[in-house]
């Protein structure tokens, strides 16, 4: 034990002058609901599911969110909680509500839901989703009294996964992913992995160490074929993260979390740049946490914030947003506040420009009359930039953040945004 709390306090000392410059910027939601997973199927929808039957929308990227007024969910007495969403394309997504009200589907963007109902499949607790697309995927959670199970989708037709069950009623699936259509791995409240390498007809359970501490595991993330990393929630301390290097076959605490904070961790997210991110509740300090990895890192960068997060997700390669307890929603880029500035916030998409995000040179897909000129305006409305047009703009001495581009052409005036990295 001793040599443990050794090298977590060297790590310790090690993380804090890479964790001090962190920079999360909070989103109105408009409700005070425990918000539990969230997924962006493109750079501009994305929905949120919450408490008590709670589903809400972007239709701009994140910036702003709406309750959506849905129908055919059936929900059950403490049972109306959106556990968790995968949406495949702006219009499909799948959902599960629970612990044990079901799993859904929709096909118009979220206003109307149908039960699926997998031949032969039982699920008494709900959680666990994985999706490729509309057609394919898994279902996963717990038999009535009967321990981990899951249910595959394969070209429309249902049938039920074989596991080795543990046979405890609460043990169910909570997390799945795969790397590509034929490995993947699950996680379970139990603390065992469940490792698939045949498109998810068998799966060969794995013992962790939070298996030994009745840790429950919460998520799994597949990086490559060797690396992948699993989510637990510590019951007393712990790192909240195991990490394997052997494709799933082996796990241990990832030291390279190792703080004081000993977190809780819940949800966990690889954005298109690569970088990763974890997020979860202090078990120490009660703050919450956002842990992020880049390449250039040899530690997990760790940043608190205001509420627990229970789940992260991104819509393109930078712009990260985090979801929490009391309607909390958290993004790494800071896209100002609304009020004045509202013009500006949501500026009409009249054109277009790439790519976005960018770092330095940003072109505008658009036709300009002679004359034309482009303004490029900060979010409270500040003109930041007036020239003439140019189909390529150096962007390089702008702050990270969101701006408006408006173009002035032939007496039209035509605006677009872009986030400078």
């Amino acid at each position: 034990m001793k040599t443990k709390l050794l090298i977590c306090g060297i790590w310790l000392l090690s993380s804090f002058s890479a964790s001090a410059q962190a920079e999360w910027f909070e989103i109105p939601s408009g409700t005070d609901k425990k918000l539990n997973t969230i997924s962006f199927p493109s750079s501009e929808i994305g929905y949120i599911g919450g408490n008590d039957s709670l589903l809400l929308k972007t239709t701009d990227g994140g910036m702003s969110w709406s309750e959506v007024d849905y129908s055919g969910v059936t929900f059950y007495p403490d049972g109306d909680h959106i556990l968790n969403l995968q949406f495949v394309s702006e219009t499909t997504g799948f959902m599960t509500v629970g612990p044990y009200s079901g799993n859904y589907k929709t096909t118009d963007g979220g206003t109307t839901w149908t039960e699926l109902t997998p031949q032969d499949i039982v699920l008494c607790y709900n959680q666990g989703m994985y999706f490729f697309d509309e057609n394919n995927g898994f279902i996963g959670g717990s038999g009535c009294f009967t321990g981990e199970t899951m249910g595959r989708l394969s070209n429309g037709t249902w049938t039920e996964s074989n596991l080795d069950e543990t046979m405890l009623a609460d043990n169910y699936i909570t997390d799945i992913d795969f790397l590509n259509p034929s490995f993947g791995l699950a996680v379970s409240r139990s603390g065992y992995v469940y490792r698939t390498t045949d498109g998810g007809i068998d799966w060969d359970s794995i013992p962790t160490s939070a298996m030994e501490i009745m840790n429950p595991l919460t998520g799994v993330l597949i990086v490559n074929d060797t690396l992948a990393y699993a989510t637990y929630a510590a019951s007393d301390i712990g790192f909240g993260l195991l990490v394997s290097t052997d494709g799933g076959l082996s796990w241990d605490d990832d030291m390279a979390t190792a703080t004081f904070y000993y977190p809780k961790m819940y949800g966990l997210h690889q954005s298109g740049n690569g970088n990763m991110y974890a997020g979860g509740i202090s078990f120490s300090t009660d703050e919450g946490l956002i842990y992020e990895w880049t390449d250039d890192l040899t530690n997990w960068n760790y940043y608190s914030v205001d509420n627990r997060i229970n789940d992260i997700s991104s819509h393109d390669d930078t712009l990260v947003f985090a979801v929490g307890d009391s309607g909390y929603i958290v993004v790494n880029h800071n896209f100002g506040s609304l009020g004045t500035n509202e013009f500006y916030f949501k500026a009409d998409e009249t054109f277009s420009v790439y790519p976005n995000p960018c770092k330095s040179m940003l072109n505008l897909d658009v036709v300009a009359a002679s004359g034309a000129r482009v303004r490029i305006y900060d979010l409270n409305g500040k003109m930041l930039r007036s020239a003439a047009y140019e189909s390529s703009l150096d962007v390089s001495d702008l702050r990270s953040g969101l701006y408006v581009l408006e173009l002035e052409s032939g007496g039209s005036v035509k605006r677009t945004r872009f986030v400078r990295e």
